[in-house]
């Protein structure tokens, strides 16, 4: 279906998704590291130009509204040549002091802009659908392009059905390049002759052109598209609900919580549901580990000695993997808030040592604060006799 064959208005996870990426005025698109893309709006050579604003909202309205690119384009084109965002121009790179003749506004960009945009916005609301119906539709079928010409390597996927949780669709869940107009389809199961087989990933070196970062890109995948804007917006939203969270008042902070521990997602972090392999380095499966989930609140005083101003913390699903699968513990039930509330004994340096006795047992919850001022529960897990003496002893001393 093309862009333009549209709904009333988009859905509320599309809206979402496109919300809550914050703008980020750049001069280069590959100032922005590809996974950020996901996270945040941003346009090239806007850096310095008072125009992301007036592309955001008109994006904004193309998305929400579904309008055809006509009308997106005749609609911005005129703010954006009274503001002088348009034509070829010699600006100076703030990065690098230079002066540089460069293609601000254009027609062919205003369309890549419109296409990628709408297209991404509409896979991660999809990829909402496809979450909540793979109970019963639990495998994806990967369907050819309607463009006319087709990309070799995307045309070998066609037919490749696989898992919905499998850590393929994190890299190969279109679209997967500038104007890919590839898609899937929810199945019961794999129809008769679908290859249920990843296909060979292929990954190639690619060097970031301003930062000079070098990281390996799936073959047949533009660099930068090779995510999926469906797990970027779950990512977005455990940061919004921190941020929600982190905004309340403390009793009420405790009981949200305490209710999302209920929540089918608390399941899938706390119980490995990504299939996370910490040996698994590719881009695909790190991607799978960075999703996290509120599962506790951090005591004031707590939070002090860690110097963070959150007092949420959360799990990701590469922790939730070692504290399930490595040491065996089913936080659903173990007293982890408890722990936090009432330690035995609590060692506070770069991170929180708290140890708990439960069931007779002795157990460390490890709590790290990230540089961006993110409280994650990193261990649970049981502490020998010994382990027990010596943090009672530095507990002591302390």
């Amino acid at each position: 279906m093309a862009v333009e064959d549209l709904f009333q208005s988009a859905p509320k996870e599309v809206i979402e998704y496109f919300d809550r990426r914050p703008s980020r005025p750049s001069f280069r698109w590959d100032e922005v590291a590809p996974r950020e893309h996901a996270l945040q709006f941003t346009v090239a050579r806007t850096a310095g130009f008072d125009v992301l604003d007036d592309i955001r909202a008109a994006t904004r309205k193309a998305v929400v509204d579904r309008i055809p690119f006509d009308k997106f384009r005749d609609e911005l084109v005129p703010t954006l040549r009274a503001k002088g965002w348009w034509g070829e121009k010699r600006v100076t790179d703030p990065r690098t002091g230079e002066i540089a003749k460069v293609q601000l506004g254009s027609l062919r960009r205003l369309n890549l802009i419109y296409d990628a945009n709408i297209r991404s916005a509409e896979a991660a609301g999809d990829w909402a659908r496809i979450q909540r119906v793979k109970d019963v539709l639990p495998y994806l079928e990967y369907l050819t392009s309607t463009s006319e010409r087709k990309r070799p390597l995307h045309l070998s996927w066609v037919g490749t059905t696989l898992p919905v949780d499998d850590g393929w669709w994190a890299t190969h869940y279109p679209p997967n390049g500038w104007r890919c107009k590839c898609r899937v389809r929810s199945r019961a199961m794999p129809r008769e002759g679908a290859s249920t087989t990843r296909p060979k990933l292929d990954a190639r070196p690619w060097t970031n052109g301003t930062t000079g970062e070098t990281r390996l890109v799936p073959a047949g995948i533009d660099p930068g598209w090779d995510h999926n804007p469906g797990r970027a917006r779950e990512q977005m939203v455990s940061t919004r609900l921190v941020e929600r969270l982190d905004a309340m008042g403390t009793q009420a902070r405790r009981e949200a919580v305490t209710r999302m521990r209920s929540d089918p997602l608390f399941d899938y972090v706390a119980t490995n549901g990504a299939g996370f392999d910490p040996k698994d380095r590719s881009e695909s499966m790190q991607a799978a580990g960075r999703l996290r989930w509120p599962v506790a609140v951090l005591p004031d005083h707590l939070a002090g000695q860690l110097g963070s101003t959150s007092r949420v913390a959360t799990l990701s699903v590469t922790d939730g993997a070692k504290i399930h699968g490595k040491h065996g513990i089913d936080l659903a039930t173990f007293p982890l808030q408890e722990a936090l509330d009432e330690p035995d004994a609590i060692l506070a340096e770069s991170k929180l040592v708290l140890m708990k006795r439960w069931r007779g047992k002795a157990y460390a919850v490890v709590v790290k604060r990230s540089g961006a001022d993110e409280l994650f529960v990193n261990s649970v897990h049981r502490m020998s006799d010994r382990q027990v003496r010596e943090m009672e002893d530095a507990a002591g001393r302390s």
